[in-house]
């Protein structure tokens, strides 16, 4: 988890902040720690777990680099990481691509999608079981922001209720946004999976990659949409400290962790169902 470091003394913001914001503002003044005040914050608005991911591009590069923080439990962030659940995730499958609206999602997402119905089953076991997701982007990152609750399937009148504060949430989402880019983007802070090992799925991709294979071919190949195979570079990037992926591949053969004289025929086209298993 990133250990956010206090500015030296901000004790009034220079913009306008609503009362229920007041603890993030607390924390970047070291008056609280930011997780128990994102924690008090959604606890008000009626969620229990808080979820930030961003996808980040450097100028004039393609490649890019991908941050997570969260107050859900570390395991299931280490699973997720591990069998690449980003791929089957629907929160992911709706946002990923363009700027949509906030999604207030439960259980009946998955319709007949069975790896999508599998993967909430297995999210619920950590109490993620519904909740709502919102979409930033500016000109260098994708930036999703999810708040969950225990319960699998929402009412109407819960889903009136998160509507009532979908305006709150959106004005949270873009203070942490601020807040994560000063303290943790800006100083140059690595991203908290710095130093974590690959998935199987990023070993994949790598080995593919190290052979001259494009996002597009490595997609392909493997049956997964062009924009994941990035998303699988950016967490390979940020694991291995890379600048790009063509020092993720020396890294990744300096270490052991790929061959380049390996062929390509060991590797599955499709993601061994075994290992989206929960």
């Amino acid at each position: 988890m990133v250990t956010f470091v206090p500015a030296p003394s901000v004790e009034h913001a220079a913009f306008p902040l609503p009362p229920y914001l007041a603890p993030i503002m607390q924390a970047n003044s070291g008056a609280a720690s930011l997780k128990s005040a994102v924690q008090s914050i959604i606890t008000t608005l009626g969620f229990e777990s808080f979820v930030y991911g961003m996808s980040l591009s450097r100028t004039h590069q393609r490649d890019e680099r991908f941050y997570v923080w969260a107050t859900v439990d570390p395991e299931w962030l280490r699973e997720y990481d591990q069998k690449s659940y980003i791929e089957i995730d629907p929160r992911v499958t709706y946002g990923w691509e363009t700027l949509p609206p906030p999604l207030i999602w439960d259980a009946a997402i998955a319709k007949d999608n069975r790896d999508h119905a599998r993967f909430l089953e297995r999210a619920a076991d950590f109490g993620i079981g519904s909740g709502i997701a919102a979409y930033l982007r500016d000109d260098r990152s994708k930036i999703m922001v999810a708040l969950s609750s225990r319960d699998r399937f929402i009412t109407e009148r819960r889903r009136a209720e998160i509507c009532a504060v979908t305006g709150q949430i959106m004005h949270l989402a873009s203070l942490f946004h601020w807040l994560f880019v000063k303290q943790v983007v800006t100083p140059g802070i690595p991203p908290a999976q710095h130093g974590h090992p690959l998935s199987e799925r990023e070993k994949s991709c790598l080995q593919f990659a190290a052979h001259g294979m494009t996002s597009k071919d490595i997609g392909l190949k493997l049956g997964i949409k062009q924009r994941t195979a990035n998303f699988h570079f950016a967490n390979i990037i940020s694991k291995l400290g890379a600048l790009n992926r063509h020092e993720a591949i020396a890294t990744a053969v300096a270490q052991g962790i790929i061959d380049v004289d390996k062929g390509l025929c060991g590797i599955k086209p499709m993601l061994d169902r075994r290992t989206r298993r929960m």
